[in-house]
């Protein structure tokens, strides 16, 4: 193989992979970016054997081959490379050259041929998303995490819906890590080429590397087939190979009962808790939530490191009560919500709360109380 490459029609994608690539699998090669030349150039390709990526990219191809290269080192290479120009060379025993001018370099590279086989996925019904909302969606779900050893599909995954009805046809994703939930839904456009299917359970994590090839503006094509959840723009595509598992039933918690409602100042609740969460720990994670006589007071007692209360004042007529949770929840749900207003809907110490925006169900998170 010999090949000529533009700098500045690799490197942004070179940097996208590395999470793809730097990621330890049972296949040493995995840590490689398989390049194989075609008519037009060239086609990357990048797996980590559960996420694959495929690129298409224009090069001047001298000789046709393929080859497999460390996908770090390569990048470096490029990225620090002195002239836009990359000559790029398939050497003996799987060694590359890569040079211009006055710059060269020999690095080893592995088999081409022991890189695994991608997944050739035709006749995929594709729906246009917009590529801003996606972004959007997988962050607010993607951001409930869980960590260690956790394998249960529906704690490590993402549930993808596409769901239609009487009056409008959705994409919902529904995160959750027992002790919160968030759900966000995307209305399609009447041209989007919509329809219906199961929903699905998408891992987190490749969801978090489809995220790094979503385009800031313009649409994106998605889809679902063969164990697949499929995102493609222009001449990129990204394949998430989908989990097995059943993720629990949330329906009847999407719908609140505004009787309990209590509407906040977004950025006074959102400061207010930032500062009630300075004395929270590992060991005194909870925050105390009073509700009376139109006041919200906050308390958190820490016995490592001391105690703090602020007051704020509210509409609430209700029975007084005391619910203690998670500050960092209800800051990370705050940190999505663009309204000057948002609701929580505490209904008592038994039930979750209900964060959202006012005059908005799209995107709600589902708050756990904790054991005082």
């Amino acid at each position: 193989m010999r090949m000529t490459i533009q700098k500045s029609d690799v490197a942004n994608v070179l940097s996208q992979i590395q999470g793809l690539t730097g990621r330890k699998t049972s296949l040493a090669i995995t840590e490689n970016v398989l390049i194989q030349t075609g008519d037009d150039g060239i086609q990357l390709t990048a797996t980590d054997l559960e996420t694959g990526f495929e690129g298409f990219f224009p090069a001047e191809v001298e000789a046709p081959g393929a080859l497999a290269v460390n996908a770090r080192k390569f990048y470096e290479i490029v990225r620090n490379f002195p002239t836009e120009t990359v000559r790029i060379a398939e050497l003996e025993n799987n060694w590359i050259e890569i040079s211009c001018e006055n710059v060269e370099y020999h690095i080893v590279g592995m088999d081409p041929e022991e890189f695994p086989d991608t997944p050739k996925i035709d006749e995929v019904d594709f729906i246009l998303v917009e590529s801003p909302d996606l972004k959007k969606m997988i962050e607010k779900t993607a951001a409930i995490g869980v960590a260690g050893e956790e394998k249960r599909a529906h704690m490590i995954g993402v549930n993808v819906e596409r769901i239609e009805n009487d009056e409008e046809k959705l994409l919902r994703m529904v995160s959750t890590d027992i002790k919160r939930l968030a759900k966000v839904d995307y209305r399609f456009d009447p041209d989007a080429g919509f329809s219906p299917g199961e929903s699905v359970i998408v891992p987190k994590k490749g969801l978090n590397e489809v995220n790094k090839f979503l385009p800031a503006e313009g649409r994106v094509q998605l889809g679902i087939k063969d164990n697949y959840f499929i995102v493609k723009k222009e001449n990129e595509t990204v394949n998430v190979k989908l989990l097995n598992g059943a993720f629990p039933a949330y329906n009847e918690l999407l719908v609140p009962d505004s009787e309990f409602d209590i509407v906040f100042d977004r950025n006074l609740l959102l400061m207010m808790l930032k500062r009630m969460s300075i004395l929270t720990s590992d060991e005194y994670r909870g925050v105390i939530f009073h509700l009376e006589n139109n006041e919200l007071t906050m308390r958190t007692v820490n016995a490592a490191l001391g105690e703090s209360k602020e007051t704020m004042r509210i509409e609430y007529d209700r029975e007084p009560q005391e619910i203690a949770f998670n500050p960092k929840y209800f800051i990370d749900a705050l940190n999505f919500i663009n309204t000057d207003k948002v609701l929580l809907n505490v209904k008592n110490e038994d039930n979750p709360c209900i964060v959202r925006a006012e005059n908005d169900l799209s995107y709600l998170n589902i708050i756990m109380p904790m054991k005082i």
